[in-house]
């Protein structure tokens, strides 16, 4: 199975190639706010370096969020592209599997935290590399702190908190894709729409 994953969730932006569960290329960069302009770099440059047109492609998976409301529109709005091009569907991502997966921990419970904004955060909690329960929003300071923790962006907001930072990646993105392929895959992806969990407004204190 060939899949072209995109990832832009973060202030990471990535694209990277699938290959029969291997990833053969793959392009990251932290670049905020930037992804609009890296994104067709990173493909163009995947595709010319792989002769990308001579690959049949099974589907194009992204990060579906939660994460920046931009750098998600970003992100699935270049997926689109690609499969209305290449008639192909698109499996979208969610972003959260993809940080529990990145953190390598097996067999034991723990929470999944990402950065919002200002004291927001978008929550999961995971036994192994599997979800427990739906992610959700929550503030900073009304979050279960104990037990084992992994984040990407909360430094802002640790006091005396170490939580193992985790960041996502498009090579997950596709390895994630393509094993749950027959799960997620969504053949008629047009309609699509970012997980954004929530209003961007949500939470905000008034």
């Amino acid at each position: 199975m060939n899949i072209l994953a995109i990832e832009t969730s973060t202030d990471w932006c990535g694209i990277a190639l699938i290959q029969n569960g291997k990833c053969t290329y793959k392009i990251e960069e932290q670049i905020p706010r930037k992804h609009a302009e890296k994104l067709p770099l990173f493909y163009e440059s995947l595709r010319d370096k792989l002769n990308l047109n001579e690959i049949q492609l099974d589907g194009v998976a992204v990060s579906i969020g939660p994460g920046s409301f931009t750098g998600l529109r970003v992100g699935l709005g270049f997926a689109k592209g690609l499969a209305f091009a290449k008639q192909l569907p698109i499996i979208p991502v969610p972003t959260l599997n993809i940080l529990a997966v990145n953190s390598g921990i097996n067999n034991t419970k723990y929470s999944v935290l990402m950065y919002s904004h200002r004291d927001i955060i978008y929550v999961q909690q995971f036994s192994g590399s599997n979800p427990a329960n739906k992610e959700g929003v929550e503030r900073w300071g009304t979050i279960d702190h104990s037990g084992l923790i992994i984040h990407y962006g909360c430094e802002k907001l640790m006091i005396d908190e170490n939580y193992l930072s985790i960041r996502p990646s498009a090579e997950t993105t596709g390895l994630l894709a393509e094993d749950n392929f027959n799960k997620w895959v969504n053949e008629n992806p047009y309609d699509l729409v970012p997980n954004y969990i929530s209003p961007f407004e949500l939470g905000a204190k008034k």
